[in-house]
């Protein structure tokens, strides 16, 4: 039998190891907290240095890229960037001329950056003056420039561009796109997706601009080859409402066969049950009536990724009317696969 002296020590024990239990979970917490409150400092002090570090490169990078141009600040770095920017896209650029142009153009944007305000007249001016075409690789520099010089003013030329309502010029457009996808992904999301609802490689539809509330796009920026790399974009900006436009462009009877191939690919990698009926339409029915078997296998390949062995009934029934031997060794093949 327990004594009472024996009991009367478990008794008193037990709240004092709770206790110091409670005692030593709130130090640890409190000891997290002042761990947290320390890295949060630091971090923001390391910030800090950072921001003045970038400031004294920029600054340096400026004052030698001034040392050899005739001009001092943005007058000069305009000049560097009219020398430097053709030279990453001439085939005729030796590659250690080329990499030499890319280091040179990367500190050029630097230096602008370190000029600030100053720079954004310069910078404007000189777009506002440049053809879409003939200065083309130049113009790439400034809108990064512009960007990084005011994100928001920036940012507004990017979007004009890729609308087509300035610098209209289908390349533009499209390297408009790429700066929004590095700066702002939900804003180049939305602006591809009503490009691709309004327009094709035959031009806008002016009747669904007028619905959208969209301004047409000037004809110079009508991208009649290459409408695909809207589509490319549009999928990189993985855009809420994706794969509901891929589908819907599916149904519509202007676009392009490599328009159309790229939605069917995105598609079937997502394997978009909403999308499979119009995949095998547009197989039976291709753009232009064209029995590309490019085209048909992406299409074969797409419903399969969707429906999987459920596809076997309809891939027989398409492998006895393969227009090519190409389209009948592909369909045979993944009907192999599901035996």
């Amino acid at each position: 039998m327990t004594s009472p002296a024996h009991q009367t020590r478990r008794s008193t024990t037990a709240p004092l190891l709770t206790v110091a239990l409670i005692g030593a979970i709130a130090f640890a917490g409190y000891s997290w907290l002042q761990t947290e409150t320390v890295l949060a400092a630091q971090d923001v002090r390391l910030k800090k240095v950072d921001e003045t570090l970038e400031k004294m490169l920029g600054e340096i990078t400026r004052m030698r890229l001034e040392q050899t141009s005739e001009g001092q600040g943005p007058t000069a770095l305009l000049e560097k960037l009219k020398v430097y920017a053709p030279l990453t896209a001439d085939a005729r650029t030796t590659e250690p001329d080329f990499q030499n142009a890319r280091r040179e153009l990367k500190a050029i944007v630097l230096a602008f950056e370190s000029c600030g305000n100053d720079a954004w007249k310069p910078v404007t001016s000189r777009l506002r003056e440049a053809d879409a075409k003939a200065d083309f690789d130049e113009i790439k520099w400034l809108m990064e420039i512009a960007i990084r010089l005011d994100a928001k003013a920036g940012k507004q030329i990017a979007k004009e561009v890729l609308q087509g309502h300035r610098l209209p010029y289908p390349r533009l457009r499209w390297w408009a796109a790429d700066l929004l996808l590095s700066h702002d992904k939900p804003l180049a999301g939305q602006l591809l997706r009503q490009i691709l609802m309004t327009e094709s490689s035959r031009g806008v539809n002016l009747d669904r601009a007028q619905v959208a509330g969209i301004k047409a796009p000037s004809q110079a920026a009508y991208a009649t080859t290459g409408f695909n790399n809207f589509v490319q974009r549009y999928i990189r900006s993985e855009d809420s409402k994706l794969e509901e436009t891929l589908t819907l462009l599916l149904t519509r009877i202007e676009h392009d066969a490599i328009t159309v191939q790229e939605c069917i690919k995105e598609l079937g990698e997502r394997k978009t049950q909403s999308a499979l009926a119009s995949i095998k339409k547009v197989y039976d029915n291709p753009p232009l009536e064209q029995q590309n078997p490019l085209f048909l296998n992406i299409c074969v390949n797409a419903v399969d990724k969707i429906e999987g062995s459920a596809s076997v009934a309809w891939l027989e029934e398409k492998l006895k009317t393969a227009p090519t031997d190409a389209v009948a060794n592909v369909i045979q093949n993944v009907l192999d696969k599901h035996k």
